[in-house]
């Protein structure tokens, strides 16, 4: 139940084919290690025009972040998105918001992020599909080691 649909090393590997062929039509996106590095305000290589060949295929996105809309928004302008900022995942409120903005059915709703604990776990309680992504790059902090340490063991037993 709570296993991601799939797994990828990016989002970049996410086709626009790929996600039709989880019946999607749109993605909720999460951004901090999923399209930038934690706290930075710069969005890694190649996600503009990632970003760019999901819309021109029809996919519509919505940014969800835990984090601070002063954080968030920026990140949302540039890509040209809508935004859901302090979303409480995996709790429902901010991914509910975000897929009423999509307006679509749940069954066509994707969710993609590098946190099982927060992207796949909220996904999964909404019944959405869900993509997790390796984080892009790894958090510095004593509590963020212990929770990828713990998401480590966690998904080797899931995604066996």
């Amino acid at each position: 139940m709570l296993k991601p649909d799939i797994y990828l090393t990016s989002v970049l590997e996410i086709t626009p084919n790929l996600i039709k062929k989880l019946n999607g039509k749109a993605i909720i996106l999460d951004v901090d290690n999923t399209i930038r590095q934690h706290k930075d305000k710069k969005i890694f290589d190649g996600v503009i025009n990632w970003v760019n060949v999901m819309k021109s295929c029809g996919i519509f996105i919505v940014i969800a972040s835990n984090n601070y809309r002063k954080s968030v928004e920026p990140i949302a302008n540039e890509l040209g998105l809508p935004c859901v900022s302090f979303c409480l995942k995996p709790f429902p409120f901010g991914l509910k918001k975000a897929a009423k903005m999509l307006g679509f059915k749940k069954e066509n709703i994707v969710v993609v992020g590098d946190q099982f604990f927060t992207d796949i776990i909220g996904g999964k309680f909404l019944k959405f599909k869900t993509i997790l992504t390796k984080p892009l790059k790894q958090e510095e902090g004593f509590f963020w080691g212990i929770r990828r340490n713990i998401e480590k063991k966690i998904l080797k037993k899931i995604l066996k």
